[in-house]
């Protein structure tokens, strides 16, 4: 019982928003053009007798990460543009994909101020789903950005 509670707290707080930040809602509505960077990363035996891990790139898991992200409606709300000239970096970070702590965090950040825009953790339990969820969410978040009403005051 205590695990299954453990569980479903896990679950509920793997999906909150990244250090608990609020949205920068104003930002978001003016983002019209970003770039995708993806990192992963799984733990390895060090292979030299020492204790713990060691941590190695892992680039299926990227390319995986590419073509779910690739395969979601984000480009078609986003122009892909290069870093230097995108307003916003779309940053994936994937840790241990596939082992029982797999973990992945999503990123929106200002290109030029590297301001954090949004941001979501989930546990892994299904790559393709969790991904995709998370950009569900974030599509949410900017659909509600530009239909919240300018702060007008009238005189």
């Amino acid at each position: 019982m205590k695990q299954m509670l453990t569980f479903f707290l896990l679950s509920i707080f793997g999906s909150v928003s990244l250090h608990g930040q609020t949205p920068d809602l104003v930002a978001l509505a003016k983002v019209r053009t970003a770039v995708l960077v993806i990192h992963a990363t799984t733990s390895i035996s060090c292979g030299d007798g020492s204790e713990g891990t060691c941590v190695r790139n892992d680039s299926d898991v990227i390319t995986k990460v590419k073509s779910i992200v690739d395969g979601t409606e984000i480009w078609q709300q986003f122009g892909k543009a290069e870093a230097t000239k995108a307003d916003a970096i779309f940053e994936f970070t994937v840790t241990n994909a596939t082992t029982t702590y797999a973990r992945v965090e999503f990123s929106v950040r200002d290109a030029d101020s590297n301001k954090i825009l949004y941001g979501e953790v989930r546990s892994i339990v299904l790559l393709e789903n969790d991904i995709t969820r998370i950009i569900v969410h974030f599509l949410k978040v900017v659909e509600e950005a530009k239909n919240k009403p300018l702060n007008t005051k009238k005189h």
